[in-house]
């Protein structure tokens, strides 16, 4: 039976709040949609309506979103009986419009469509705001309305309708979410990737396109394999199937082409989305650039075990915040901070970070609010386990039109673990590796530092140079491992006795400093160096069950009185230090400004010798070996000798410190070698007898590369056979840490039938062990055993020992520095068959040798006669 027209009350709601839950679907002036008709038919059919609407009621018509059997899309609101079913709370009849005074002259009614009949039932809201109707219409008047079955029909397909809606409406809001998360993802300072379950990408955020430089949907599929470096495909993709195989999540290293053309490293992280059932959905990415971090690690890579930069593959925490700057929400925080969104929203967040570093973070926060200008800052955030970790966060700003900052989005990355890395790089950078003391780096950097102080407070600084004596004789006799365990008992030691407002450091083979800038120190400053030494004395050190004696020179200077400079300070010190082993090591020297003149002389000394050099300055004289049991000069002894221009002959003891110069004495070497086989070839050419001609060979000249086969083509170069030529070698270039090189060498010249002679026998080192360990034919008794060789019965002793080694071992002894009748009558005495000095020659210019050699045969001749 027909429902009789009834108005309600007035309504609960204002049209305001109507129109706006209206306006929230977004439906209006939207295109046809089949689940909207779908419904409208079926209201259509169950209640035998020729016509149909889904109408919503705007401020100014009624707009059909669906309408059957009208011809319209809209009309206007003063004429739609709509307007009268949104005010009603169920459904609204009008049996026959043509006898409802509210209606009899509506222009619907009294023209086309000619409704005589409506039926309608209001679209509403879960808050009970009407938005339009769901309504059935007739061109014939229905006396009996609808039947109780179509009127609660018409109302739950009116319910159907605003399902309908609500389902458009959360999808609406479900696309919002997912172009903000796209912005999101955009403005994370990675590459940003997802894949399908197989593997095949179908996604790159923009940080993909601006670092490759590629163009838009590039890489999808399988084609981001053709970005990678060629020499990482193979293996990439291999790690990527293993991953897809076995559903974990993956990890690699591999190198991305840059649009600058070149290849960077990334990092590549994927895991794995799975659904309820464990199933695999997609997969999500990432690629990071470290290529920063693998240049670093290279650097490094000779002299410290490398440190992989690491980097997260993602923002590990997202956020947006107001335009003001206070945290709207985020992603993450949560977990890693353990503060619940309550708790950092607004400005709560700096509640976790370090309490030192909370002003200098908001001080960069604010300039960035200020200036509408992505920024980051580092700080230290309290998380979950009650530990402070570093983190990197970077805001971007999202604008409006108009230029005004809209919100604030981009990240928060853990970096804990870089900067961990970053302090230990700090660390290997700036100490030495095998002592654990700063270096020569560092150092220097608190040498300038407390230089500074010192001048600003008008204090003192005391800086004293430390070289180890004899250490090379440690690595040769001992082993390089036990010179390493002296090293590291030396900066021990160091260490004890310096405060902790002093430094101690190794600023690179045996050589140590120590900075004094205790008050209390730099009082005694000279009383605590020699207790230095001392203590680098005592105990004796002890490697592998042997005792090495330990000793140590050192040079000192101070501030304010030597120098102001840091490196005036290390120059004078080194002076001082050059002083104190030339006194005869194990002493500590203060420096003193007169001691620069003798540093200036040694380098005017050198400059002089390369002037020398290029004048044919330098010569080689001859000092015959004479055989003692018949007199006869058996060879010579070619010795270094110098025409200075204005101060005559000048001998090594003179001119000696260049042979300290490896380049020097190399030269000086090179010049004799060629005026020495240049005089015996023209002995040779003359027919003169003149034995071996033995040249002595500085330890700077066995390091030079090839120095054998040098030499070999100088003597085949002048035509001289090679059994003519012996070498003279001292223990110090046995001693100077190239024994490959000299032992190369030494065989060579064997090989070669040149003999070796080893020079200044008995003064030097460990001397047993080197007859053993090198090719040795001759041993020269040094002159310091032969000059008291008459009145000490110690020197006395020593010589015949020597020579009796030498016999035992077949080798030929020659003394040295022989002056009297008398030494030379003990020497023969003792068994010593050879010796050479001033009491047979003086040394003598290559002209003069063909003479000389005349007169000794005159005079055996004579002696015979």
């Amino acid at each position: 039976m027909p429902v009789p027209p009834t108005e309600s009350g007035s309504p609960s709601w204002t049209e305001a709040d109507r129109l706006a839950a209206l306006r929230s679907f977004h439906v209006l002036d939207t295109e046809p949609e089949a689940a909207f008709d779908e419904i409208t038919a079926s209201a259509a059919h169950i209640c035998n309506a020729p016509m149909a609407l889904v109408s919503l009621v705007d401020d100014v018509r009624h707009w059909f979103k669906c309408e059957i059997g009208v011809g319209e899309r809209e009309i206007p609101r003063g004429i739609g009986i709509c307007g009268h079913t949104i005010l009603q709370s169920g459904v609204f009849i009008v049996p026959d419009t043509t006898k409802d005074p509210r209606f009899a002259d509506n222009p619907l009614v009294t023209g086309k469509p000619h409704l005589r009949f409506y039926a309608g039932a209001p679209l509403l809201t879960d808050d009970g705001l009407p938005l339009g109707t769901l309504c059935v219409l007739d061109d014939k008047p229905r006396p009996e309305g609808l039947t109780p079955e179509q009127s609660t029909a018409l109302l739950d397909l009116a319910r159907a309708v605003m399902a309908q809606l609500k389902l458009r409406q959360a999808e609406k809001a479900h696309e919002e979410n997912e172009a903000r998360l796209k912005r999101i993802i955009d403005a994370v300072p990675h590459i940003v990737w997802s894949a399908l379950p197989d593997g095949r990408n179908d996604f790159h955020n923009r940080r993909w396109y601006e670092f490759s430089g590629l163009p838009l949907g590039s890489g999808l599929g399988d084609n981001w394999r053709e970005a990678l470096h060629p020499e990482d495909r193979d293996r990439t993709w291999a790690e990527w199937q293993h991953s897809l195989a076995t559903g974990e999540p993956s990890e690699t290293e591999y190198r991305l082409r840059h649009h600058s053309g070149e290849y960077r490293w990334a990092l590549g992280r994927a895991v794995p989305l799975r659904n309820e059932q464990g199933d695999i959905e997609r997969w999500l990415g990432t690629a990071t650039d470290i290529d920063a971090a693998k240049q670093t690690e290279k650097a490094l890579a000779e002299s410290e075990e490398r440190y992989r930069a690491l980097i997260q593959a993602s923002a590990a925490m997202v956020w947006r915040a107001a335009p003001d700057g206070s945290i709207l929400e985020g992603w993450g925080w949560e977990d890693f901070s353990a503060q619940a969104p309550e708790g950092y929203e607004g400005h709560g967040w700096l509640n976790a970070l370090h309490p030192d570093d909370r002003e200098r973070v908001v001080a960069v926060w604010q300039e960035l609010l200020e200036q509408g200008r992505s920024g980051a800052v580092e700080y230290r955030v309290l998380t979950r386990d009650n530990e402070y970790r570093w983190v990197v966060a970077r805001g971007v700003p999202l604008k409006a039109d108009d230029g005004s900052v809209r919100e604030w989005v981009g990240t928060i990355t853990d970096i804990h673990e870089e900067k961990q890395a970053e302090e230990r790089l700090w660390w290997l950078a700036n100490h030495d590796p095998l002592t654990q003391l700063p270096n020569r780096t560092l150092f220097q950097a608190r040498l300038s530092k407390a230089l500074a102080e010192a001048k600003q407070c008008q204090t003192a600084v005391s800086l004293l140079l430390i070289d180890l004596d004899d250490f090379k004789d440690v690595n040769d006799s001992f082993g390089h491992d036990a010179g390493d365990a002296l090293l590291k008992e030396t900066a021990r030691r160091l260490s004890v006795m310096v405060t902790a407002c002093d430094t101690a450091a190794r600023l690179g083979g045996d050589e140590f400093a120590v900075l004094l800038t205790d008050p209390s120190l730099l009082d005694q400053g000279v009383a605590f160096a020699e207790s230095l030494i001392k203590s680098l004395n005592q105990p004796v050190f002890s490697y592998a069950g042997q005792s090495i004696a330990t000793r140590a020179s050192i040079g000192m200077v101070v501030y304010p009185d030597h120098a102001a400079e840091p490196a005036e300070l290390m120059k004078d010190a080194d002076i001082a230090l050059y002083r104190s082993k030339a006194a005869g090591r194990n002493r500590v020297t203060l420096y003193a400004p007169e001691m620069r003149a003798v540093a200036t002389q040694r380098v005017a000394l050198r400059r002089e010798m390369r002037e020398a050099l290029s004048q044919d300055q330098i010569v080689p004289h001859y000092q015959p070996q004479v055989c003692l049991a018949t007199g006869a000069i058996v060879g010579f002894e070619a010795l270094a000798r110098w025409h200075h221009p204005t101060q005559g002959l000048l001998t090594p003891s003179t001119f000696g410190a260049v042979f300290d110069d490896v380049e020097l004495a190399t030269l000086v070497g090179q010049r004799l070698i060629r005026t020495i086989a240049a005089d015996m070839r023209n002995w040779l050419s003359s027919g003169l007898s003149f034995g071996r001609i033995a040249v002595n060979l500085s330890h700077a000249e066995f390091t030079q590369p090839g120095f054998a086969g040098d030499f070999l083509r100088t003597l085949d170069e002048a035509q001289v056979p090679a059994e003519y030529v012996e070498i003279e070698i001292t223990e110090k270039v046995l001693l100077d840490g190239h024994f490959d090189a000299v032992s190369s060498a030494l065989e060579t010249f064997r090989k070669h039938r040149i003999k070796v002679a080893l020079d200044d026998f008995g003064t030097g080192y460990a001397s047993l062990t080197h007859l053993k360990r090198f090719p040795v034919d001759h041993l020269k008794i040094d002159r310091s055993f032969v000059q008291d060789l008459e009145h000490d019965p110690d020197d006395a002793a020593i010589v015949a020992a020597m020579v009796g080694l030498g016999r035992s071992l077949k080798l030929q002894i020659t003394a040295e520095g022989v002056e009297t009748a008398g030494q030379a009558q003990r020497l023969q005495g003792m068994g010593c068959e050879y010796a050479q000095g001033f009491y047979f020659s003086h040394p003598v210019a290559g002209l003069d040798v063909p003479d000389l050699i005349a007169r000794s045969k005159q005079a055996r001749q004579h002696r015979g006669a």
